[in-house]
């Protein structure tokens, strides 16, 4: 009998078109290729947070069919719950793809397939400032945050009704600087304004690509005037006060970070330097779509987990950063008092097949099915980068194990 209970949290959990029509099977949509591989690793936790980075609209919302905007059919819930995962974050840019609508829909879901959820409402009585979970006799607090909804792709503005999702900037601020960019005066502009109605950011972005003026770079992540909307900010700084005062730990999920980018950016860090001086205890962060930084401030910090699932054959991916690897990160918490003693890590691997299929792996697991001693030798390679990525060390090779140590009880 194990003397831990163990909490899981992983990267970005994300269903694109390649995946979407790779998963279809005389009008039945089947996932669970997807996690077999991940699947006894992920049970072997006590509980496993994902970030969820969709919504399940309906088919009558229409499924996704652009690089920005998703809508995946609902056996991908009924996939992640056979495969372990019991929450979700999901206050993400993408909670808004299909409108309020659309995101109710999502909640109700997954309150049918039994997978709770936290960071968006369906209305202002069911908000709250945290979700409590119960572990033996201690309480622990789950609560989600996102800097933005996409108001350029999706053009949703709230005005009294902030309660949908957990914001930390202005949505109307964000929209006024899009409108901006479209309203710029001079024929550019106006042929600019002209495309965007008559095309997709798809077709945009395959032209871009043929005529070779497609350049896909890590993104930054500023701290740039309006950034700082102080309501928001207070709510977030209220929410972790009134959790740290009711339960014993407080885990904050942050939807923040430059894509594909593996430097932490000012806007970040100042929004954790908010959630430490808080009283947080935790941080988990997602987004950047590759693995970032660990760091222990008091307050232990991942700034991001990388991707859990994403289509390696999207065209807007970034390569050199490895956004097909994420850390599967793992809390062990004493049976007997219930402290937290270790947090250790997983590295996973997302595998993508010529048709659009992907299943995800622990690194043990695949370096055991590789053949060639090259595709050991490359595996073993990137593994020690994303290692050291992650632990800010300088190793030169690491052994390839189920999990790492980055933060053990004196």
């Amino acid at each position: 009998m194990k003397d831990y209970y163990k909490i899981s949290f992983t990267g970005d959990i994300m269903c694109e078109r390649p995946l979407l029509k790779a998963s279809k099977c005389d009008k039945i949509y089947d996932f669970d290729f997807v996690f077999h591989g991940v699947k006894d690793k992920l049970l072997e936790s006590d509980l496993v947070v994902g970030n969820l980075e969709t919504v399940f609209a309906g088919e009558e919302a229409g499924y996704t069919n652009d690089v920005y905007s998703f809508n995946t059919p609902d056996s991908f819930v009924c996939s992640m719950k056979r495969a372990g995962i019991s929450y979700v974050s999901t206050a993400n840019n993408h909670c808004l793809d299909r409108g309020i609508e659309g995101l109710i829909r999502t909640l109700d879901l997954l309150d049918k397939c039994g997978i709770k959820h936290f960071g968006t409402y369906r209305n202002k009585e069911e908000r709250t400032p945290y979700e409590l979970l119960r572990i033996a006799d201690k309480k622990i607090a789950l609560m989600a945050y996102t800097y933005g909804t996409n108001v350029a792709e999706n053009g949703i503005v709230f005005k009294e009704e902030d309660f949908y999702v957990n914001l930390l900037k202005s949505q109307k601020y964000e929209w006024m600087k899009f409108e901006k960019t479209l309203n710029t005066p001079g024929i550019r502009s106006k042929l600019s304004r002209y495309i965007r109605r008559v095309t997709t950011l798809e077709q945009r972005m395959r032209i871009k690509k043929k005529l070779g003026m497609l350049k896909n770079t890590p993104k930054s992540d500023d701290l740039v005037d309006g950034d700082i909307y102080p309501r928001y900010l207070e709510r977030l700084k209220s929410d972790i006060e009134k959790a740290k005062s009711e339960t014993d730990y407080v885990f904050v999920c942050l939807h923040s970070g430059g894509l594909f980018n593996v430097e932490v950016g000012k806007y970040t860090e100042h929004i954790v330097n908010l959630i430490v001086r808080a009283g947080a205890d935790v941080i988990v962060g997602n987004h950047p779509h590759v693995v970032q930084k660990w760091e222990d401030k008091g307050c232990l910090i991942a700034y991001s987990l990388g991707n859990f699932s994403i289509s390696l054959s999207s065209l807007y991916l970034v390569r050199e950063n490895l956004p097909e690897y994420s850390v599967l990160l793992h809390f062990y918490f004493d049976k007997e008092d219930m402290s937290l003693y270790k947090v250790t890590f997983s590295i996973l691997k997302i595998v993508e097949s010529g048709s659009g299929n992907l299943s995800i792996y622990p690194i043990n697991v695949l370096y055991d099915k590789c053949v060639a001693i090259s595709e050991r030798d490359l595996l073993v390679r990137d593994c020690t980068k994303i290692y050291n990525t992650f632990t800010g060390k300088k190793e030169k090779v690491i052994d390839i194990l189920d999990e790492y140590t980055c933060f053990k009880r004196n």
